[in-house]
């Protein structure tokens, strides 16, 4: 009850001084003392700033077409090779090589020179990159192709040749004279 007679002595007292705000701050100051509350400040309706409809599904499909477009960079070995000989060199980690073995990795990363990296990147036929990763060699002008490691299955057939010679005694050994 003290609260309440407070109320209206501060009105009275803004009343004789400020006229039509006093009388809203009274009114403001009696409502906050009644149990309950009473109502708060009211926020004038903000109104929100969203994106247009069409220009979000016109982001949303620009999005699904770069990581298609992104996919199909990096879907053969011959167009990652591409890929990673046309990025530049800050750009270049962020293509995965995963699609390549350790051969053309090295290939790609140390052997070839910038010279050499700027000729593979304006090549326009996917066949001749998968070729020179396969090991053929003069496939690509100026660029020597990926090491291929001979694989040995055994002799080859003129070392057997000459193994048959020698065991039948039809060959004999060459000698060096002085």
């Amino acid at each position: 009850m003290r609260a309440f007679f407070t109320a209206i002595l501060m009105a009275m007292a803004n009343l004789a001084k400020g006229g039509l705000n006093a009388i809203d701050w009274c009114w403001r100051t009696f409502c906050g003392l009644l149990p309950g509350g009473g109502s708060g400040t009211v926020m004038p309706p903000s109104r929100l700033d969203l994106p247009d409809v069409d220009e979000a599904h016109e982001a949303k499909t620009e999005a699904a077409d770069r990581h298609r477009a992104a996919d199909y960079m990096l879907s053969s070995p011959e167009r990652v090779a591409l890929a990673w000989a046309r990025a530049s060199k800050e750009d270049r980690d962020t293509i995965p090589l995963t699609k390549l073995t350790t051969d053309q990795i090295d290939w790609l990363e140390v052997r070839l020179t910038d010279d050499q990296l700027k000729l593979l990147a304006s090549e326009k036929s996917e066949y001749r990159v998968a070729k020179a990763l396969a090991g053929e060699e003069d496939v690509i002008l100026g660029l020597p192709s990926v090491p291929v490691k001979k694989r040995k299955s055994g002799p080859d057939l003129t070392d057997r040749i000459v193994d048959f010679r020698m065991m039948s005694g039809i060959e004999r050994p060459p000698a060096f004279v002085h």
